[in-house]
C-alpha cells in the first residue's frame, strides 16, 4: 500500500467513525429541538428573552441536544446487547441497517459507551451551568425535574431498562420529551404557565405517537426480549384503541391551548394541518396496519405541528 492510499484509507475510516457517532446519537432526529424552540417563543412572548437570559438559553439548547445524543447511544447499546435490534432489523435494506452502527460494526461497544457517557456529562453540566447563570432565579423543582429527565433518558434501554417495564416506555418518552419543552421555560421564567404545559404535553404526545407506531412494527423482536411496550402487552384491538386515544389526547390539548389561554381561537387554524395528518396516520396505522408508514408520517406530523405552533406563537 502506498503512502497516498494509506492516507486515503485512514481518512475514509475516520469519516466512517464520525458518521457512526452521528448515527449512534440519532442526530438525524432533529425534531427533539422543537420543544426548546417553542419554549423560546413562549419566553419571548412573555418578555423573558434578552441579554440576561441568552447564555442560559444557549446552554439549555446544548443540554437538549447532548441529552438526545446520550440517550440515543444508550438505546442502541440496550438493543444491541439484548439482540432486539438484530431481530428487528433483520432483512431490512442496507441503508436502514446502516443507522445502527453497532450492528454494522462501524463502532465497538466500548466506543458507544464512551460516547454516551461523555454526551451525558456534557448534558448535565450544560443544564447546571445554565441554572447558575440565572442567579438563583431558577426554581429548585425545575432543576430536579430536569435532572430526573436526564437520568431517565439514559435508563431507557440500559441500567434500569425503563422501557422494558409495563408502561415504562410510554411514560419515559412522555416525561423526557415533555421536559424538553417545559424545563427551559420553567427555569428561565421561574414559573409554569398553562401555555407552556399544554405545549410541552403536545410535543410529548406527538413523539409518543411516532414511537408507538414504531413499536407495532417491532412487536415480535421486543416480545422476544421481554420489552413490554403497549404493542406487546395489548391485544391488537386494544392497542388500536390506545393509538386512537393518543390521537384524541393531541386534539384535546390543542383545543385547550387555543380556548383556555390567551391565544385567539383563530390562531388554531395554524394547527389544523397536523390534525389532518394525524388522522391520516391513524388510518394507515390502526386502520390498514401499515405500521412503518404510519411511523414515518409521524415524523412529518411533528414537523408540521411544531411549525404551526411556532407560527401561532409568533402571530400572537
Amino acid at each position: 500500500m502506498t503512502a497516498t492510499s494509506a492516507s486515503e484509507a485512514t481518512k475514509s475510516s475516520t469519516a466512517s467513525k464520525a458518521m457512526g457517532y452521528v448515527r449512534l446519537g440519532k442526530v438525524r432526529i432533529y425534531h427533539h429541538a422543537y420543544g426548546w424552540i417553542l419554549a423560546l417563543l413562549l419566553l419571548r412572548l412573555d418578555g423573558h428573552v434578552g441579554r440576561d437570559t441568552a447564555p442560559a438559553l444557549a446552554l439549555l439548547l446544548l443540554m437538549v441536544l447532548a441529552t438526545q445524543w446520550s440517550g440515543g447511544a444508550a438505546d442502541d447499546l440496550g438493543g444491541f446487547r439484548d439482540g432486539s435490534d438484530a431481530r428487528n432489523y433483520a432483512g431490512r435494506p442496507p441503508g436502514t441497517v446502516a443507522k445502527k452502527p453497532l450492528l454494522t460494526g462501524v463502532l465497538t461497544e466500548a466506543e458507544a459507551v464512551r460516547f454516551g457517557v461523555v454526551m451525558w456529562v456534557i448534558a448535565v453540566a450544560a443544564g447546571l451551568i445554565a441554572v447558575f447563570t440565572l442567579d438563583g432565579k431558577a426554581p429548585l423543582a425545575a432543576v430536579l425535574v430536569m435532572l430526573v429527565g436526564q437520568i431517565a433518558s439514559v435508563q431507557y434501554s440500559t441500567g434500569l431498562k425503563l422501557s422494558y417495564l409495563p408502561g415504562g416506555l410510554e411514560v419515559t418518552i412522555f416525561y423526557v420529551i415533555g421536559c424538553i419543552g417545559l424545563v427551559p421555560y420553567w427555569l428561565v421564567a421561574g414559573h409554569v404557565t398553562a401555555e407552556a404545559l399544554f405545549t410541552a404535553a403536545l410535543v410529548a404526545v406527538w413523539f409518543l405517537l411516532i414511537v408507538s407506531y414504531g413499536n407495532a412494527s417491532d412487536k415480535e423482536g421486543d416480545a422476544e426480549v421481554s420489552r413490554h411496550t403497549m404493542a406487546v402487552l395489548l391485544p391488537l384491538g386494544a392497542f388500536k384503541v390506545f393509538l386512537s386515544l393518543l390521537f384524541v389526547a393531541g386534539v384535546t390539548l390543542l383545543t385547550l391551548l387555543f380556548t383556555t389561554t390567551r391565544f385567539d381561537p383563530l390562531l388554531a387554524l395554524t394547527v389544523v394541518p397536523v390534525v389532518v395528518l394525524h388522522a391520516v396516520q391513524l388510518y394507515f396505522g390502526a386502520g390498514k396496519e401499515e405500521w412503518r408508514k404510519a411511523r414515518f408520517i409521524g415524523l412529518s406530523s411533528v414537523d408540521l405541528g411544531c411549525l404551526g405552533l411556532a407560527l401561532a406563537f409568533v402571530l400572537a
